[in-house]
């Protein structure tokens, strides 16, 4: 009850620090608040520390979020940018920050153009969250890729982009360059490991202690019993340097692709906090496209691995799990409505040899969405998920391994 008061005060502050915001120049906030009906079946949620792949713990009325997308001109070239997301759960504080950074753009001499990012932030990945708040305006739920980048991936450090438009090529095209260097993401992978792919909506905030799931080498005694039952993807263990590599093509508002590597040199050895560090990387390739009809098409694919624990007789690590998900997306707006059809396709591959921790699962899901934009105030949105998994650690503690979920979502979307 603490957590629901704290949230719902927050819902209904935020918009006045918004308007108070927004009365000086130079300065823009966003203010929105999620709420609406959920209707479930499967395994109880990953959120509440279960099985499942979905976020909510019961049917019924639910708040899902509430944000405070803040930027702000300091000066003519240094912008401000803050995120605040508030939640009604038991992972961390009802309100805490998922970005929080400062931006210098210096002003172009050239063709040539630059800017220098400092603070957290996301990596330049998802081509769904783009909106404020990094909500989507297609879909209630995020794919599995960009669900997991929501629990585990942040860059606390810096980013340099250096982006162009090629005479050459005519002024429709640009092309950049995206060179960030961070800490603090040592122990992401352990989620994705131990946990396994989910489709929800919650982004970490640096505070949060998100539950894992009963699994037999987690329990006192076993082979990670020392680990916290909670995972805390966003701190710091080991005193490295990750870094990530993003280049994009651009061709106005009809074509994207973007590719990305990402490697935050975690040393797998490392154990502090009751966090174990986890070597993480992968490479992500995103399309953006319209198609004739005024048809978006989003893909994503993203491919890597990530390990933890002593190299074990030269040849293996304690957990050591190769990952790859991909997803399709179809979009297509008429006048206030949307409509939004999605498939993603996720495994993992346990390849380590550590008994009673198998790590693989393949699965896929469906995501229908369709949106009602009542005025620029509220959206009204209805959303049907359905995932299914197979993963055999589930049978260690006599669950099922093979689980069919669903949800229902009418949601309304208020933005100030």
């Amino acid at each position: 009850m603490g957590r629901l008061l704290a949230a719902s005060l927050a819902a209904l502050t935020l918009p006045i620090a918004a308007q108070a915001v927004e009365l000086a120049e130079g300065h823009e906030a966003v203010i929105g608040v999620e709420a609406g009906y959920v209707d479930m079946s499967g395994h109880p949620s990953w959120a509440d520390g279960g099985y499942g792949k979905l976020r909510y713990v019961d049917d019924g009325v639910v708040f899902s979020r509430a944000y405070l997308d803040y930027s702000g001109r300091i000066t003519d070239t240094l912008n401000a940018h803050v995120v605040l997301e508030a939640y009604d759960d038991d992972v961390g504080l009802a309100v805490d920050y998922t970005e929080a950074y400062l931006e210098w753009r210096p002003v172009p001499r050239s063709p040539t153009r630059y800017r220098v990012k400092l603070g957290t932030y996301y990596p330049h990945l998802s081509l769904e969250n783009t909106g404020a708040g990094w909500s989507s305006p297609y879909t209630l739920n995020s794919s599995a890729i960009n669900a997991w980048v929501a629990e585990e991936i942040r860059n606390t450090g810096a980013e340099l982009t250096v982006s162009r438009r090629p005479a050459s090529l005519g002024g429709a095209h640009t092309v950049s360059v995206k060179l960030s260097a961070f800490v603090a993401n040592d122990p992401a992978g352990s989620l994705l490991a131990w946990k396994g792919w989910s489709v929800h909506d919650r982004q970490t905030r640096p505070g949060d202690d998100l539950p894992l799931p009963p699994i037999p080498q987690l329990e006192p005694g076993g082979a990670f019993g020392h680990q916290d039952h909670y995972a805390q993807p966003l701190i710091e263990i080991d005193d490295r340097i990750g870094y990530s590599v993003s280049l994009e093509w651009q061709v106005g508002e009809r074509f994207l692709v973007r590719y990305m590597h990402y490697d935050n040199k975690a040393d797998p050895a490392a154990f502090e906090r009751l966090q174990y560090g986890w070597y993480t990387e992968f490479d992500h390739v995103g399309v953006q496209a319209m198609l004739p009809g005024d048809i978006g098409v989003f893909a994503q694919w993203m491919d890597g691995v990530t390990f933890m624990g002593p190299l074990q007789q030269d040849s293996w690590y304690p957990s050591d799990v190769e990952y790859s998900a991909a997803y399709l997306m179809l979009t297509r707006s008429f006048d206030r409505h949307r409509v939004t059809v999605r498939y993603d396709l996720f495994d993992a591959k346990d390849v380590d040899e550590m008994p009673l921790d198998d790590n693989s699962e393949d699965g896929h899901a469906w995501t229908v969405n369709y949106q009602f934009e009542v005025n620029d105030t509220l959206t009204l949105a209805v959303e049907w998920l359905g995932i299914t998994s197979d993963r055999p650690a589930w049978a260690y503690q006599g669950v099922d391994p093979e689980e069919t979920e669903r949800q229902l979502q009418v949601m309304a979307r208020v933005r100030f």
